[in-house]
């Protein structure tokens, strides 16, 4: 035993430089209990820690389903005086050559070295109880249940250590796992879900190989469980983060309880679905959902309520009727008692749908300005994004874009910058949808300093929106001498960012946008005189899609483009006297809905385009789409390259 124990702790403190934090020192190497290492070590970094805090939104889910009756309460039942005996003492006990003792006597002993521990702020790390772990964990397996769900109590009393992976902890509960293992097949499921809530009390459900088999093993068998099991395993697959192989039963056995959950209830599905990133299949049961929110709008818990949004906006891609509209009309008037965050929901749900609702977004502007100093520059970003998508300048007392850049502007945001770069970053980019190019900002973007702190040494690790930033600079601050991108860097992320052009003697499976560029390639080639007069070709490395580029000249005779564009290059048109013309594909999601009206994406690539000197002419999935001849499709193409040319 005491050489895998030496195993686990060389893995854990020796081998995984990223937790750097956890204490580091010669394993048998005891320490004084006064030693500041081993007081309570708290950290809130979800990148490098398996243990964390119970998140709010999970803490809330668990205790609606304490409410409810059919969870395990996580309260600890420990008692010093009904453990401590007058020949206990505790140099004595933890001096023990304890490989002698009984299994009862080393089971009694660990709720007293948990509670002295407690009392005195003493690390189970500590290197002085090396020799009872090791009979611990040797004798654990011989536990009854009842013993077994002492155990997990007696481990959480200790104080809080850095990691699930501090060692003599990690070993405790990889033990009751093995022995949670060995009885898997033995259990119900209500007695699976009770020690799933056990691992879930130590932060350990992530790691656990238990918690993975046993709600894999539910969601298997979902059309045998009740709607009690059913949440509990929702909970567990959301406090998990992983996606069992058959969520689909999952669903079909919410839908057999739909009318049975609260609506509590079902905030917990939700987050089951959302955290698992599967979205809900069945229309009907969004739509179900979004009915049940409207019946209880006015008193809805806004955790459940965000919740509940997460999973509608994965869910919910493309809207085919007004069901998202009218559901918007319903929340605007509850967006002053939300939160910001509850509210940029709201406001994620109305961009991801592409539903332009004003009074519901004005709404929310105004509830977020009167918040502004204690709004995260995360929430700013997804705004800005939102209002952006849906091309909304709210018509506030206060400009909200402006009142934003204000607010990056503020040097008690720095430390918040620091933390977080990435939403800065985009936020920044973001603002180039509603066409705010703030040149201190993009600057800041580019500091060698902030770049480095936030992607890291190497360009690769650059996001699209170092690339949007870098392109909008050279577009509409040619004239400042700003240090951007190396001609390499850009082309780098070019290649990452863009997609590859679809050509018609490559085979592959192409999507409707995808069609739609190659049969209007094929038509523009054929009107033109030959594929020597059309192009294909990213002009604006940041979006995503290429657009297809014809010259005409001054006479309206078509002009040779083979070869002209150079990949990876913000090339602007060329300074001659031909007209050049982008016809840029506004595919079947760039439309808002029940609109002609772009989106913002789309209407900031117009908007570049013309900044550099083309003729931009959208071609419309709506229209394009219900042209069924070549002579309708000519048509059409022709009036609206006569119409760029007009402009």
């Amino acid at each position: 035993m005491a050489f895998y124990r030496n195993l686990i702790k060389y893995y854990v403190l020796q081998k995984c430089p990223k937790h750097s934090t956890l204490i580091r020192f010669p394993l048998h190497q005891p320490l004084l209990f006064n030693s500041n290492i081993y007081r309570k070590n708290f950290n809130t970094s979800s990148n490098y820690y398996v243990k964390m805090f119970m998140e709010k939104e999970n803490k809330y889910a668990y205790e609606i389903m304490e409410n409810c009756g059919y969870a395990t309460q996580l309260k600890n039942v420990l008692s010093l005086n009904s453990i401590l005996t007058p020949n206990d003492d505790f140099d004595n006990l933890i001096n023990k050559d304890w490989s002698k003792e009984s299994t009862s006597e080393i089971f009694r002993v660990f709720p007293l070295i948990a509670l002295y521990c407690s009392k005195n702020n003493i690390c189970i790390s500590n290197a002085i109880f090396d020799n009872y772990i090791d009979s611990l964990t040797d004798n654990i397996e011989k536990s009854t249940t009842e013993e077994l769900k002492s155990h997990f109590f007696t481990l959480s009393e200790f104080p809080e250590t850095a990691s699930i992976r501090t060692r003599n902890y990690v070993e405790i509960w990889a033990a009751l796992d093995d022995a949670c293992m060995n009885r898997f097949r033995d259990w119900s499921y209500d007695e699976i879900l009770s020690f799933c809530a056990l691992f879930y009390k130590l932060s350990a459900t992530k790691a656990s190989d238990f918690c993975y088999k046993g709600i894999q093993k539910l969601t298997y068998r979902a059309s045998k469980l009740n709607k009690s099991q059913l949440v509990q395993t929702f909970f567990f697959i959301s406090a998990m983060r992983f996606s069992p192989h058959d969520m689909h039963g999952m669903e079909l056995a919410v839908e057999k309880y739909f009318d049975e959950m609260s609506i509590d209830e079902l905030a917990i599905v939700s987050m089951g679905f959302f955290k698992s990133k599967v979205p809900v299949r069945s229309m009907s049961l969004i739509s179900k959902i979004i009915d049940r929110i409207c019946e209880n709008a006015n008193t809805i818990n806004e955790v459940t309520l965000a919740a509940l949004l997460k999973v509608i906006r994965l869910s919910r891609k493309f809207p085919i009727d007004n069901k998202i509209c009218i559901f918007l009309d319903t929340l605007q008037s509850q967006v002053p008692r939300l939160s910001i965050m509850c509210n940029v929901h709201i406001a994620l749900l109305a961009s991801s749908t592409l539903t332009k609702h004003e009074s519901c977004l004005f709404n929310i502007a105004n509830t977020v300005l009167s918040n502004m100093s204690r709004t995260r520059i995360k929430d700013m970003e997804r705004l800005v994004l939102t209002f952006g998508t849906l091309n909304v300048i709210p018509d506030t007392k206060e400009n909200f874009i402006e009142r934003v850049i204000e607010e990056l502007r503020k040097s008690d945001r720095e430390t918040e910058i620091k933390t977080h770069g990435r939403s800065f970053a985009c936020c920044v980019a973001y603002l180039g949808l509603l066409g705010y190019y703030p040149i201190d900002l993009m600057e800041k973007v580019f500091n060698k300093e902030f770049l480095e702190n936030t992607y890291g040494k190497y360009c690769l690790a650059y996001g699209r929106e170092i690339l949007t930033i870098h392109n909008l600079v050279k577009i509409f601050h040619k004239e400042k001498c700003l240090e951007v991108l190396t001609e390499k860097e850009a082309v780098i992320l070019a290649k990452r960012y863009t997609d590859y052009i679809p050509d018609i003697n490559f085979h592959k499976q192409y999507n409707v946008t995808e069609k739609m560029f190659l049969d209007l390639r094929n038509i523009v080639e054929t009107t033109r005189g030959g594929p020597e007069y059309v192009t294909g070709q990213h002009i604006l490395t940041h979006h995503q899609r290429g657009d297809i580029i014809i010259c005409d000249s001054q006479n309206d005779n078509p002009v040779e483009v083979k070869d002209v564009f150079k990949f990876g290059k913000l090339i602007p048109a060329p300074n001659d006297s031909n007209i050049w013309i982008v016809l840029v594909i506004a595919g079947r999601n760039v439309m808002l809905h029940n609109s002609d009206e772009p989106c913002g994406h789309l209407l900031s690539k117009i908007r570049e385009l013309n900044a550099m000197g083309y003729k931009s002419a959208p071609v419309i999935w709506n229209i394009y789409s219900k042209l069924n001849t070549f002579e309708e499709k000519e048509e059409y193409i022709n009036n609206i390259i006569t119409e760029a040319k007009s402009r």
